[in-house]
């Protein structure tokens, strides 16, 4: 009998025990025969078994039993490529459309996505080096994960989104952030969600999205609060301040995240100077914001190669090497 013939006895045994509500039996006798495949490095037999039996599951709505023949099947294709070519590279095609499959075989918000999203992003780290993970894999388990109703979850799938240069992504972030801005009802907390956007993509070198997340939450800031004065200047919404008014700090502050990309867009190295000449003309309006300045820094150590934040030092070390004829 051929390993086609195989697959399909066992696909088929496997079906009727599903027919019959025993998903728990169908779920250990495939990772049985799934064993024997592996033991006998027939991997690619072992893939397909585990393919099938895990969308046959998921079909019928099993998704705690698909979750742990999926997680298994990973293993296995990082199993076979070790064996093909020591396991570097990229993902094989047909690897990636059944990963992509079974993903979006499970509903949005399904408790198992957090765990199928973490065991992803390792595989894939290991079959690539990459540590951001693949972008078509990041949109797609973070689009579901956002659904969820676990703060965790949904943390991890704006994590995974800001990963992705999908445009449905951006959007879905920026949708989400607003969303959360306007629910609190508090205006000063704007220059928190709009921080959330810009900055961490500044960080990942993503200035587009940063450029566009930025634009599009200040056009709805705007839209929903016309009674605030601003200039467009250069394709930016400046705010006008009047120095001591309550709202100076948190105007200050969403004008200084506009420069700051404007200035990082340039990509010029050389700007140092003047971003530290923006820099202090907004620092103590930063650091009215809880932790701003300190992502701001990282920014500028990124793109500039300058700090604004001195080193803690070693007070023990200091000594020690006085001693040991230090200054």
């Amino acid at each position: 009998m051929s390993v086609e013939q195989k697959l399909a006895k066992s696909l088929a045994r496997f079906q009727e025990r599903i027919s019959n509500g025993s998903f728990y039996e169908a779920q250990q006798t495939i990772r049985s025969i799934t064993n024997r495949y592996v033991h006998a490095n027939q991997f690619s037999a072992a893939i397909s078994l585990l393919y099938q039996s895990t969308m046959i599951l998921l079909e019928s709505k099993q998704y705690d039993e698909a979750a742990d023949l999926y997680i298994y099947m990973l293993e296995v294709m990082g199993n076979e490529k070790r064996d093909k070519d020591g396991g570097s590279g990229n993902i094989d095609k047909s690897d990636m459309d059944k990963i992509s499959s079974i993903i979006s075989m499970y509903p949005e918000g399904n408790e198992n996505l957090l765990t199928l999203s973490k065991d992803t992003g390792k595989w894939v780290t290991a079959q690539t080096g990459s540590v951001a993970g693949d972008g078509r894999l990041n949109t797609l388990l973070g689009l579901k994960l956002v659904k969820s109703a676990s703060d965790g979850a949904i943390n991890a799938g704006l994590r995974l989104l800001m990963l992705s240069s999908d445009v449905k992504a951006l959007e879905t972030i920026t949708s989400i952030e607003y969303g959360t801005f306007q629910h609190e009802n508090k205006l000063d907390s704007f220059v928190m969600y709009l921080s959330r956007v810009v900055l961490p993509y500044l960080l990942i070198k993503n200035v587009r999205f940063a450029e566009i997340g930025c634009r599009k939450l200040i056009e709805r800031f705007v839209e929903e609060h016309e009674q605030f004065k601003y200039e467009n200047v250069g394709g930016l919404t400046i705010f006008e301040v009047q120095e001591g008014e309550e709202l100076e700090d948190f105007f200050k502050t969403i004008n200084f995240i506009q420069l700051l990309v404007e200035l990082v867009k340039r990509g010029r190295k050389e700007d140092g100077n003047t971003f530290t000449l923006l820099l202090k003309r907004y620092l103590s309006a930063l650091k009215v914001h809880e932790g701003l300045f300190e992502r701001v820094n990282e920014i500028a150590v990124m793109y500039y190669g300058i700090s604004f934040i001195k080193k803690q030092s070693n007070l023990l070390q200091d000594m020690m090497g006085s001693f040991l004829g230090g200054k």
